[in-house]
């Protein structure tokens, strides 16, 4: 949703204007700017979306992969630095609106919209001034489908419809969003499922990144490093099984703690990654995150969900704060979710927790965020300060306002993403098709320099000789629930010293691994089966390099010179 500012490369080109103090200003939308306190002031202009709540239903429309495409109608909004606040777009331009993202220049807004409650949302960008509207993307495709009549049958989903979602800048003309373009079916529900996509401001150039098999989203650029952060949902429906290798039957299935959370990585140009960005390991909430938001600080500020998995309901919502170092995560505001069942001071689940989301990052450190104080379905605007306690800042009565970014120009040094290729259309019909066989996929080397390896980290299995590595790819199959079958594609055996070393794999496939003992069967660890829990892919013409394998492996460095 939110693709707000903060963190490093801003340069402010703002100043607050001569009304920013007013107070009880009536704002010419209708809505009321509270009293400028000791946390709402000195701000630059901040553009947002005032969106009607969904009928019947306590829920946030974009938030989590049930609730992404979700129209109920909305509007564009900007409040200048004064604390006036207006509509952006002419009436009756759009019917809804979301995820404003401000360009490098100040001058302009990238966000998601669409013309009406039933029809496709497409990116578009406007001036600030409210003028030169126009589509970025359209119903091209980009490549041409394959015929697969379960795209138009199946009776769950229409995978021959897609949207164009959370853009983000990665460069001066160059946009990054989450799109549902190449058809997927969720392994944990009938959803289609986004991935990332590249396209220039004019629409060109357009091309996919990312290969996630059950989907990307809220992505959001870090000059620092050129990454792009983004939210993947981390599930695999394909288990370690008692007999055999692999199954969805959990009466058949090794003994586990299932995962399914989303949580934040990175990826570079050209396919650095995926690595994990941020988070504590302590527990699955500490590492959940979604709608990410670089802090100066070098922190990410994140919003969190009781359900980590968010479907088919997120439930109560807060933000935190992740470490990228592992460290300590920190509660912002929104509800406080237990961390067992019996905890009688956290557990607030039996109360309407006030609920928060959409963070953004002002560059003083501020926190603007829409937060729902009363639990009743209206979200405001919102700023915590430096001492943690949150004031309201706008309320539009009626409305959600969602995905505040403040307006602000910044330097987005060039690191690489308009010469990543991304994947070739011919490659996407391939990958439509299942078909590995096909030389325009491309092929790519696992390396993993040592399986063994901890770095203090608990979970590693224990080193054993005899051991192999099995490749399982997550092959499409639409007309079935959890939308795939997995195939075994390479059994590699592991080295003396852990190391493993896998050419020619197909690119930009799902799949995941497992490690078998030397009787064939899969190693059981001190944490359950040694198997992935999800789904990574490869990039053609480049080499996976990672070490270890057990959680929160791919925070470990790779030696340099590897």
């Amino acid at each position: 949703m939110n693709r707000g500012g903060g963190g490093g490369g801003f340069r402010s080109r703002w100043r607050v204007g001569a009304g920013a103090a007013a107070i009880g200003l009536l704002a010419a939308s209708g809505g009321v700017t509270a009293p400028a306190g000791h946390g709402t002031g000195g701000l630059p202009p901040i553009v947002f979306v005032s969106r009607h709540p969904l009928p019947g239903v306590p829920l946030v429309p974009g938030l989590g992969p049930h609730q992404r495409a979700l129209a109920p109608g909305g509007s564009l909004m900007l409040r200048d630095a004064g604390g006036r606040v207006r509509e952006l777009l002419p009436a009756g331009a759009l019917w809804d609106c979301a995820s404003p993202a401000v360009a490098p220049d100040g001058r302009r807004i990238a966000f998601a919209g669409t013309a009406g409650p039933d029809s496709a949302w497409r990116i578009y960008v406007v001036n600030l001034d409210g003028r030169g509207l126009a589509a970025v993307t359209g119903p091209a495709r980009g490549f041409e489908l394959p015929p697969m009549p379960a795209l138009a049958t199946d009776p769950a989903l229409d995978l021959s419809r897609f949207d164009d979602l959370e853009p983000c800048w990665v460069g001066d003309h160059l946009l990054c969003f989450a799109s549902t373009r190449f058809p997927q079916r969720a392994q944990y529900a009938a959803l289609s499922v986004t991935n990332l996509h590249l396209v220039r401001d004019d629409g060109s150039g357009l091309r996919r990144i990312t290969s996630e098999r059950n989907g990307a989203a809220d992505p959001v650029y870090d000059p620092g490093s050129g990454a792009i952060v983004y939210a993947r949902w981390w599930f695999n429906r394909w288990q370690a099984a008692v007999s055999g290798a692999v199954t969805t039957d959990r009466a058949r299935a090794l003994p586990r703690d299932s995962i399914n959370t989303w949580q934040l990585v990175a990826i570079r140009p050209n396919a650095h990654g995926p690595k994990l960005a941020a988070g504590s390991l302590s527990s699955r909430l500490d590492a959940m995150g979604v709608e990410p938001a670089l802090a100066p600080d070098g922190g990410i500020v994140a919003t969190y969900a009781l359900n980590l998995g968010l479907s088919p309901r997120p439930g109560g919502t807060g933000i935190h704060r992740l470490d990228r170092r592992g460290g300590p995560t920190r509660w912002i505001a929104g509800a406080i979710v237990p961390e067992h069942g019996g905890d009688p001071y956290r557990n607030t689940l039996g109360l309407a927790a006030p609920s928060a989301c959409a963070p953004a990052v002002l560059p003083d450190g501020r926190i603007l965020m829409s937060y729902d104080p009363g639990a009743r379905g209206d979200y405001g605007l919102w700023i915590v300060g430096r001492d943690g306690a949150p004031e309201p800042l706008y309320d539009r009565p009626g409305k959600l306002e969602l995905d505040a970014a403040p307006v602000l120009a910044r330097r987005l040094p060039g690191r690489g993403w308009s010469r990543d290729p991304g994947i070739a259309p011919a490659a996407e019909r391939a990958l439509a098709r299942g078909d590995l066989a096909d030389p325009a996929l491309g092929t790519f080397t696992f390396d993993c320099l040592d399986v063994f390896a901890s770095g203090g980290l608990a979970g590693a299995p224990a080193r054993a000789a005899g051991l192999t590595l099995r490749f399982f790819a997550a092959l499409p199959r639409f007309d079935r629930a959890g939308g795939d079958t997995a195939v075994m594609l390479r059994e590699v055996p592991v080295g003396r010293h852990g190391a493993i070393r896998a050419t020619g794999l197909p690119a930009g496939v799902p799949m995941f691994e497992q490690l078998a003992d030397a009787a064939g069967h899969p190693l059981v660890t001190a944490h359950g089966p040694a198997h992935v829990a999800g789904l990574n892919a490869g990039t053609a013409g480049t080499v996976t390099r990672c070490v270890g394998c057990h959680t929160g492996h791919s925070r470990l460095p790779v030696p340099r010179g590897r």
